[in-house]
């Protein structure tokens, strides 16, 4: 089980219990877990506009579909991404350095594409 030490109340702080880690932990062997897939379409770079500026925000786990956006966007070899000339900006809040899924990736990305 996860949980947040709050340096100030020299405690585990029960306001940063997070919802999905503790259902699951909180389940046990026989109980029915209804669970959906991916649902959607893949996130398509608008190759009618390659100027187009994005602006991506997430917090926690919810940074997943920008990874493959930005792989798409700066790493793979697409057309769309090839004439790609926008800027894209990504915003994650996590509580702290430690949970920054993808760190190396993002950081790579942005060393080779600074502007």
């Amino acid at each position: 089980r996860a949980t947040y030490w709050c340096p100030e109340l020299k405690a585990d702080d029960p306001a940063k219990k997070g919802i999905c880690s503790n259902f699951l932990c909180d389940t046990k062997p026989g109980d029915d877990v209804v669970m959906t897939g991916p649902a959607g379409k893949v996130m398509l770079l608008p190759e009618e506009d390659p100027e187009t500026d994005y602006i991506m925000v997430a917090t926690g786990t919810g940074i997943a579909p920008y990874r493959g956006f930005v792989r798409r966007l700066f790493v793979e070899e697409t057309p769309a991404a090839d004439a790609y000339k926008g800027q894209a900006w990504l915003f994650l809040g996590v509580a702290n350095s430690d949970a920054l899924l993808y760190d190396d990736e993002f950081q790579s990305v942005k060393s080779e594409y600074p502007e």
